[in-house]
């Protein structure tokens, strides 16, 4: 197949040209590609050709990992734009099994945009407080492409994920939060949370656990996803850490880039987020952090939550937000027609850079002879109205539409 007419756009650059797709990969790259005879030929005048992007942060609908949950997930990503999704494994039943993994293998040619799972550090418990390592191995030879842990972990459990993330050469994921700190906090500890009368969650329950899982980080030399980072200070941190290990990389959600915890006022469970949405000074901070490369990732902080979990008191209704089906339009939206960002660097952000995170980054994240042809063709001209009165994101209008995902060369 060729795609012809595209302003053909990653992380090195941007040109209008052509590309040739051939058993899911990129055979060439050229200003003009004269088809062969009987080829399929798509002609996108008009449209940027990107590389699909790349969400490392995705949950499945109430946290209740079934077939038909994953289909849905990985149906709503493929309409944002996104061709991976790397599925946490807190989940009812744990993905951090063979099961899990498995049944991730066996929709593998069901899904529009790929899923693949990691697993939790923790296995299963031994005596109270004290847990076995799942089989780590085993797990990643199934297709498990990264550990997770959460801060609050065994010093000692850390250390021997981290051993077998670097014998396994695969990433760490990183949940930083003292759960004894944030308690039943349900909003942003401020001014906000004391008016509402709402219990809150301190910045320092995210920051003091960044400094220690940067310090393991450092130490160990490991391959190092930061999920989710909210406050300021925890980038000042990391980016400290940075300077002795190169391998570690910042995520924040475009959530926390475009809200603001004033959504949280009358009580508007929508905004209800984990980590908790912040105030605008917090906001500015992070687009400039942005804008200056110095967070590595952006995820649509996927966590869809049943109307029964949301429509309820602000401090019962559960953490979530679903916007995940507009993700490249909202990124663009803010990246390209508010920051005036390039399309190249918004594609390093998206595409190259979680690559590089997943250690995938010699064939995916660019538009590149060789490469899997995991890309997407954006339509920069529509815009999107959000008609969804349960969406943070009510009567926002986005521009830009995801018009055909490819992955594995195969449109989805």
């Amino acid at each position: 197949m060729v795609i012809k007419g595209a302003m053909v756009c990653d992380a090195n650059g941007e040109q209008r040209g052509d590309i040739r797709i051939e058993e899911g990969k990129i055979l060439k790259v050229e200003r003009s590609i004269i088809p062969q005879a009987n080829e399929e030929v798509l002609d996108a005048q008009g449209l940027v050709l990107m590389p699909s992007a790349i969400d490392l942060n995705v949950r499945v609908q109430d946290s209740i990992l079934t077939k038909e949950n994953l289909l849905k997930l990985s149906a709503k990503a493929a309409l944002g734009g996104i061709g991976l999704a790397v599925l946490m494994p807190d989940c009812k039943p744990l993905l951090s099994t063979e099961m899990g993994i498995e049944l991730l293998n066996t929709l593998k040619g069901d899904f529009k945009a790929k899923i693949v799972g990691v697993v939790g550090s923790k296995g299963e418990e031994l005596e109270k407080g004290k847990y076995a390592l799942p089989p780590l191995s085993i797990l990643h030879k199934k297709g498990a492409v990264g550990i997770y842990s959460q801060s609050s972990e065994d010093g000692n459990l850390l250390r021997r994920a981290c051993e077998f993330a670097l014998m396994l050469n695969i990433p760490m994921f990183f949940n930083c939060e003292d759960e004894s700190l944030s308690a039943n906090g349900v909003m942003n500890d401020g001014k906000l949370s004391a008016k509402l009368g709402l219990p809150s969650i301190p910045v320092l329950s995210e920051t003091k656990e960044v400094a220690m899982m940067s310090e393991i980080a450092c130490f160990m030399q490991v391959r190092a996803i930061f999920n989710t980072i909210a406050a300021d200070r925890s980038v000042e941190i990391l980016q400290e850490a940075k300077k002795s290990n190169p391998h570690i990389f910042i995520q924040t959600s475009i959530h926390h880039l475009l809200l603001t915890e004033d959504l949280c006022n009358n009580y508007n469970t929508a905004a209800k987020i984990k980590p908790p949405l912040k105030p605008e000074t917090t906001r500015v901070k992070f687009i400039k952090r942005v804008k200056d490369l110095e967070i590595d990732l952006i995820t649509a902080l996927q966590s869809e939550k049943s109307l029964t979990q949301k429509d309820l008191a602000f401090e019962e209704a559960a953490f979530g937000v679903d916007m995940i089906e507009y993700f490249l339009p909202m990124c663009y939206s803010l990246f390209v027609k508010n920051e005036r960002m390039t399309l190249k660097e918004m594609s390093k952000i998206l595409s190259l850079n979680p690559a590089k995170a997943l250690g995938i980054d010699s064939h995916k994240g660019l538009v590149k002879e060789g490469y899997d042809a995991d890309l997407l063709l954006f339509d920069t001209k529509q815009t999107q109205i959000i008609d969804n009165p349960n969406s943070p994101f009510y009567d926002w209008i986005f521009n830009g539409k995801v018009k055909q995902l490819f992955v594995g060369g195969k449109a989805v």
